[in-house]
């Protein structure tokens, strides 16, 4: 597994190979296990113990937590199971974490009224919530979609989660509603929609026509395909067929890119150097080789230098200049360079010196204490306590300190 070194700044186009833990699991005895661990490019079924229900997650072959990941729900089709197809397959099982999820209720399931997805909201909130705090999840690039029943149920339980969604895709299917109780203009003006079907799907082709017309008179960003030959059982070259794939990176790593970078350079130019860096790191794994991920490449790669050129001749410097300038200047790196390693790296720093100034100066205290003057060692011992209270040995001088007060005023 490579990793981003401490003191030094690699590629940053290495597949790191990380390791779920704390997954909720079922096997296929039904018995649940916690904190399974799951590589990149497995699919585990996981509980949602607040629904009483089980859904699928499928962990992209390239994942890393590193930086966050665009998320894809799927709802399955009548009288199917929870399934990450086609999703998986439509992005080659890389760059989306999917989700598959189940129905929370055969209500719903049989008959899509949006009047009852009260408990659908909840699953999907629950998913969510599990998988954000095992996965590091793009919370602003959440996408639903489905096939069939589960693409007209993306049109009822997406069209009352729109503000949480970047886009939706729906499959073979029309809108559950066809043109009534549209959903609020605030919201669908300029919402992403794939719509797909083939061509000889009826009747659910025309419906998904029509439902395209609609969305698209309503404001929503509508794409449109229409697959030739293809009925409602889908051929396997079916996939050769489909601009899906493209459409979700463009509605997704594209536009966290663009978001991410422009967020990267804020940071950088308000002198949060260290928010810039890490912004900058995420973005150039998102879409190797394309313009701004490199761009962002070599942006993190010049901050990473410097950052380690002002480490370097502050440790080199150290013990030329007075303890109190070092460790300002240490902490201005630590602020500027925040939520980075090369924070770290300063806190380190100051840390040993910290230990080594408090070390003298109990040393001088022990010394004091050796030569039984014991008002001497308890007024060193008492400015360690005042001064160092960030030591590693605090807790045992604040020990020693209490024993040698007891003693002495006995």
């Amino acid at each position: 597994m490579r990793m981003l070194p401490f003191l030094l700044f690699t590629l940053f186009r290495s597949r790191r190979c990380l390791c779920i833990s704390g997954l909720l699991l079922l096997p296929l005895s039904g018995a649940f296990a916690v904190d399974a661990l799951v590589a990149p490019g497995a699919e585990v079924r996981i509980a949602a113990p607040k629904a009483g229900k089980t859904f699928l997650v499928y962990v992209p072959v390239d994942y890393t937590d590193k930086r966050p990941w665009p998320i894809i729900f799927c709802y399955h089709g009548y009288r199917g199971s929870s399934t990450t197809w086609p999703f998986k397959q439509v992005t080659k099982g890389q760059g989306f974490i999917v989700v598959g999820m189940n129905y929370a209720t055969e209500t719903y399931y049989k008959k899509l009224l949006p009047s009852e997805t009260a408990a659908e909201k909840a699953f999907f909130a629950e998913a969510l919530a599990l998988m954000s705090a095992r996965l590091n999840v793009a919370q602003a690039y959440i996408f639903m979609g489905g096939y069939s029943q589960g693409g007209y149920s993306t049109t009822v339980l997406g069209e009352q989660l729109l503000e949480q969604l970047a886009g939706r895709v729906v499959l073979g299917a029309g809108r559950r509603d066809v043109d009534m109780n549209p959903p609020p203009a605030e919201l669908i003006r300029g919402h992403p929609i794939f719509y797909g079907a083939g061509e000889l799907d009826e009747p659910h082709y025309p419906r998904a026509k029509r439902a395209s017309q609609l969305y698209a008179a309503w404001g929503a960003d509508v794409t449109f395909e229409g697959w030739p030959g293809e009925t409602h059982s889908l051929s396997r070259n079916w996939l050769a067929k489909t601009k899906m794939r493209e459409w979700l990176i463009a509605h997704g790593p594209v536009k966290q890119v663009e978001s991410e970078f422009e967020k990267a350079q804020t940071a950088e130019k308000h002198g949060r150097l260290g928010e810039a860096f890490t912004l900058y790191a995420q973005i150039a794994e998102i879409l190797p080789d394309t313009e701004l991920c490199l761009t962002a490449e070599k942006s993190a790669k010049q901050l990473a230098t410097q950052a380690n050129a002002q480490l370097d001749m502050l440790e080199k410097t150290a013990d030329e200049k007075p303890y109190a300038e070092v460790v300002k200047a240490l902490v201005a790196v630590r602020h500027t360079y925040a939520g980075s390693v090369f924070a770290e790296r300063a806190a380190q720093r100051l840390t040993k010196l910290l230990n080594a100034k408090a070390d003298a100066l109990e040393a001088r205290a022990r010394e004091a204490e050796t030569q039984k003057d014991y008002v001497r060692a308890i007024q060193l011992y008492e400015l360690y306590l005042t001064y160092f209270a960030e030591a590693t040995r605090y807790s045992e001088v604040a020990q020693h300190l209490k024993v040698l007060k007891k003693r002495t005023t006995h």
